[in-house]
């Protein structure tokens, strides 16, 4: 498969693991975001069979039929069908455009796991302003030592032309994916029998990193402010948990709260986060894989290897809008092993792949982890994760939602599968359309108010 990587020449001369490459480009080079490259460091050109087109600014209007805000982002492509069915029996002829992971799934669950292929769209977009601020941030944003932190960037992708695996993965967590957002969720654990362990609840986020009122000097520090008040399972139902992330996380680690109904007391968290089992699945996630990837990226060396093509899921508005209009009620979607291969909709798009490996001297579950980034979005759609073995342990697919309203193209309702036991947990499944929206003030992530909401 490694021969299939597209590497360029660039890449290769520079050590791509290092984190202490100078990430400041010229202004000749930062000249390409509007030219050969998209606003955001991306392919501006198709591919040459035209399978993947030319970018040509993404999706920034709604369809026709969309009521707006509060209702379903309906799905634009509705009316298309697969182009082919990528399955048990066929998925060696597609092979370099498919992770260890999804030739995993095909081997092991050959009667029910496929993938149906559709047209692709490059959907992906962005305000100006986020556009604007990608720019400013190629000649400006630099890599704090060891990686762990990002300085000089503000309200836009901080390396939109990586030149390490550090800076790939800091365009991950600090992607655009809105202002702020509300929304209703459940979160599940699917086993092989087709039971579940049910979780949800409602979340609050805001990204001070994308206040458009601010610039770099004025905000926060923050990329996420986040909390989430659960309601389900019975044992859970009025806990809060609330944290904060930090863009320059070497200097300030992730500050978190926690609320237990049963201690009456708020109280600092600080396992919330890394390789801390989530508690809403049963130990099939952890922490760190909410969002694919979040937090620090301190207890890995991260090498970027290159871009290739790849059938990842992508305008996914389908599937979450099925997830909605079933009021919650997903038995014939979250089937057992995987989701429903029927309500799933796979494109053919260019990722950046990028390996991290277990730093010296650090732990976590996962020894080696491998992350595909869609060239278009900067989020990880899909994941590889080994155990301290070299064993492949889990997959994880981050279904793609096209809010065209705002606009923006961010993941939800994604969801880890575990090769070894056969159980998934499948997580930010909304109840209802997500609200995506200015977000809340900074006196609403404190503790005052997880104390508030605890009264309630």
């Amino acid at each position: 498969m490694m021969k299939k990587i597209i590497f360029t020449a660039s890449l290769v001369l520079l050590a791509l693991n290092s984190a202490h490459v100078l990430a400041k480009v010229s202004e000749q080079e930062a000249a390409k975001l509007a030219a050969a490259l998209t606003p955001v460091g991306a392919e501006r050109a198709g591919n040459a069979d035209g399978s993947i087109p030319e970018w040509t600014g993404g999706m920034t209007k709604p369809p026709a039929g969309y009521q707006g805000e509060g209702t379903t982002r309906i799905d634009p492509f509705a009316d298309e069908k697969p182009l082919f069915t990528i399955n048990a029996s066929n998925y060696s002829q597609y092979a370099d455009k498919l992770s260890d992971g999804q030739k995993a799934l095909f081997a092991k669950y050959p009667e029910t796991f496929n993938m149906p292929v559709y047209p692709t769209h490059r959907t992906a977009a962005a305000p100006k302003w986020v556009y604007d601020n990608t720019k400013k941030n190629a000649l400006n944003a630099e890599l704090k030592e060891g990686g762990n932190g990002v300085v000089n960037a503000f309200g836009g992708y901080p390396f939109p032309m990586p030149k390490n695996g550090h800076e790939a993965i800091w365009n991950h967590l600090l992607r655009w994916v809105g202002q702020g957002d509300y929304y209703d969720f459940r979160s599940d654990t699917v086993y092989p029998n087709g039971e579940k362990t049910k979780g949800g609840g409602i979340v609050w986020d805001t990204y001070p990193y994308f206040d458009s009122t601010k610039d770099v000097s004025s905000y926060n520090g923050n990329i996420m402010q986040l909390l989430v008040q659960y309601d389900t399972p019975v044992r859970r139902k009025g806990e809060v948990i609330m944290f904060h992330d930090a863009v320059n996380a070497s200097e300030t680690p992730r500050q978190a709260w926690q609320y237990i109904p049963g201690q009456r007391r708020v109280r600092r968290a600080p396992t919330i986060g890394m390789d801390t089992p989530n508690a809403q699945f049963a130990g099939q996630s952890v922490y760190d894989e909410v969002f694919m990837f979040n937090g620090s990226p301190e207890r890995y060396d991260w090498k970027l290897v290159g871009k290739k093509e790849m059938y990842i899921p992508y305008n996914n508005n389908g599937l979450i809008a099925a997830f909605e209009t079933k009021n919650g009620k997903a038995d014939d979607i979250q089937t057992p092993h995987h989701l429903n291969p029927t309500y799933a909709r796979y494109e053919l798009h260019r990722v950046w792949m990028v390996e991290s490996t277990l730093a010296e001297g650090k732990r976590h579950v996962y020894g080696k982890r491998t992350f595909y980034l869609d060239e278009d979005s900067w989020a990880a759609v899909v994941t590889d994760s080994y155990d301290g073995r070299g064993e492949l342990w889990r997959v994880g697919l981050a279904n793609m939602l096209n809010a065209y309203d705002v606009p923006v193209t961010r993941m939800r309702s994604f969801y880890h599968v575990d090769l070894q036991n056969g159980n998934y947990a499948v997580n930010l499944v909304d109840r209802i359309p997500m609200k995506i929206y200015k977000g809340e003030g900074d006196k609403f992530y404190t503790p005052a108010q997880v104390r508030k909401m605890s009264r309630r």
